[in-house]
């Protein structure tokens, strides 16, 4: 009989902890003014041309918000959505702070404006990451390509236009000092070199292998000594010399 009772006492002692834990944890979550794990801090890393405070005030993180309750995939998608940003991720980090890790575009080339002379920088993607090019000399210059907007967020609307910039950075750009591109008529893409050179590279479908083709040229002979190289014709290069 005595044993029946301590089991019993036992089970009970059980439920009551087991509510208290429960009520404890709805607490921690539910009562702002509690304060056990409430955001105090923003630990942002990963940036360079976009701050940490124009990053804190993209997530609409607010000071004492319970941590459990800051949705993170919304931090993430409020915070990717700034031009500069390519990735980010968020996390919390208890007991009062949210980390955010972004990795930026990297600027792939410039572009003129029709007002006052001005110019845009377009970062990876053909996204246009800031107005103005204070990198300009560094960057190739892109012309022609139409944009969804001129304004910070805009983006090239011919994806191709910017796989074949990027192609170029990453195969032939740094060695023959490509410093412009011309894409006016997408059947007829020119590359221009620092040293006068003009590049005829044909329509963009096939960009992708012909800046491969160029890229072993650039490898073999002195481009330098060539005015113009004709890659439009398959699986032949015309060289003129000056």
């Amino acid at each position: 009989m005595k044993e029946g009772k301590t089991g019993r006492r036992a089970v009970s002692c059980t439920i009551v902890v087991g509510g208290v834990l429960i009520s404890a944890a709805a607490i921690a979550l539910y009562t702002p003014w509690l304060g056990l794990f409430d955001l105090r801090e923003i630990i942002v890393s990963g940036n360079r041309h976009v701050s940490a405070e124009a990053i804190g005030r993209a997530a609409d993180l607010h000071r004492g918000h319970p941590l459990m309750r800051v949705s993170l995939s919304a931090v993430v998608a409020r915070v990717g959505a700034l031009p500069w940003i390519k990735h980010a991720a968020a996390r919390r980090v208890f007991p009062h702070a949210i980390r955010i890790v972004v990795r930026e575009r990297l600027p792939i080339a410039w572009l003129r404006t029709d007002e006052d002379r001005g110019c845009l920088t377009l970062g990876e993607g053909g996204v246009v990451v800031t107005e103005g090019c204070e990198s300009r000399d560094a960057l190739v210059e892109l012309r022609g390509g139409h944009l969804s907007s001129p304004a910070p967020g805009g983006r090239l609307l011919d994806e191709r236009i910017a796989n074949l910039v990027e192609t170029l950075t990453e195969n032939a750009l740094s060695t023959m000092h490509i410093v412009r591109v011309d894409v006016s008529d997408p059947s007829s893409i020119a590359l221009n070199a620092e040293s006068g050179l003009r590049v005829l590279l044909g329509e963009i479908e096939l960009h992708a292998r012909r800046v491969r083709e160029l890229a072993a040229l650039s490898r073999t002979i002195d481009l330098g000594a060539y005015r113009l190289i004709d890659l439009r014709l398959e699986g032949e290069a015309i060289l003129v010399t000056w």
